[in-house]
């Protein structure tokens, strides 16, 4: 860690600016100057993000030349895109020689075949491509067409088996689900009940986490029935609605397992029947939505995964990828977070 900043600055050095790191790093230029001259009052996180830009503007300063341009496409629901655009900020800041630039659609206003043709245009003349995308023929055509073109391609949280994507990077989703069965299945007494299930779009990962949920339910826990499904489009309002319904029609069931988004929607219709505190509730990601919901009790288990270091990881599969290695990433690890550890 350098001791003095200024005193680094050597005849010919082409090194960034302390303005160059600040911004960055996202913080002031006085915070980035304190964390360069090693003096206190700065927060770790805050001390971590400013080295790193450090390190990777003065890496890519060095290898301006071998800075890969990566492209992004994710087509989710509004706070799934919010923060897969944090983590690729947060990996712009900290990754030397890799430059991503995301194009986010949320699911339910994008057409497919739109969604396929700009993947094909802007991922051809990018060094990688990493997609978060449903099943489609449309997309899974576009990807191909890149693979065949050579561009690597990494689908990321959702897989595209089919589309012939050059690796995935995220959990193993099927053992997500399973994760949840086991946490509905402990969680209630044992005797007969009813379990919902939340979807929404034709995306692999909810496929897989339903899957792996039955299957632990069908084995371990035979007395639990998930009796029909719930198709969302992940607005919170219109989830809210459709459970309402469901609810008049068949009763509030024992617990409710969301493989999708629009978890304010899911909350918001327990609460307006009173049953908040009673049904079991998990969902997936943990975003600023979610977390309050488990503060509150109105959720009781969250699983996640680390956003920034999956990208990082897809981001670096590319890069070997182009030098002629093409090893899959081990899946990442599934995080499951409570009111008590979602801080």
């Amino acid at each position: 860690m350098p001791k003095k900043f200024h005193m680094t600055h050597k005849p010919g050095w082409k090194g960034p600016s302390l303005k160059e790191i600040a911004r960055l790093a996202g913080v002031g230029t006085a915070t980035a100057d304190r964390v360069l001259n090693n003096r206190g009052g700065v927060r770790e996180k805050t001390r971590t993000q400013v080295l790193a830009a450090l390190e990777k503007l003065s890496q890519d300063t060095v290898r301006s030349d071998a800075i890969l341009d990566i492209r992004l496409f994710c087509e989710s629901g509004e706070t799934f895109n919010a923060m897969l655009e944090q983590a690729q900020t947060e990996v712009n800041r900290s990754l030397p020689g890799v430059r991503i630039h995301g194009t986010f659609v949320t699911t339910s206003l994008v057409d497919p075949m739109v969604l396929a043709r700009q993947m094909e245009q802007d991922g051809a003349v990018a060094d990688g491509v990493i997609v978060v995308a449903r099943e489609h023929p449309a997309i899974n055509r576009a990807i191909r067409k890149l693979c065949g073109a050579g561009i690597p391609v990494a689908c990321l949280t959702s897989d595209l088996p089919s589309s012939r994507r050059g690796t995935y990077v995220g959990n193993d989703q099927y053992a997500a689900g399973s994760v949840a069965a086991v946490l509905i299945g402990n969680g209630l007494p044992r005797e007969r009940n009813n379990i919902l299930i939340v979807v929404s779009a034709p995306f692999r990962s909810q496929q897989e986490r339903e899957m792996g949920c039955r299957r632990v339910l069908r084995a371990d826990f035979p007395h639990l029935k998930i009796e029909e499904r719930v198709i969302s489009n992940d607005d919170p309002e219109a989830t809210r609605d459709q459970l309402l319904k469901y609810f008049e029609t068949n009763g509030v069931p024992a617990a409710i397992y969301n493989v999708a988004g629009a978890n304010r929607g899911v909350a918001k219709a327990l609460e307006d029947v009173g049953k908040q505190h009673e049904t079991i509730f998990i969902g997936h990601e943990l975003s600023h939505h979610s977390r309050a919901l488990l503060e509150s009790g109105h959720m009781d288990y969250v699983i996640s995964h680390d956003f920034a270091a999956e990208l990082a990881s897809a981001a670096q599969w590319v890069r070997s990828a182009r030098d002629g290695v093409s090893a899959p990433p081990a899946h990442s690890q599934i995080l499951v977070h409570t009111r008590y550890n979602c801080g």
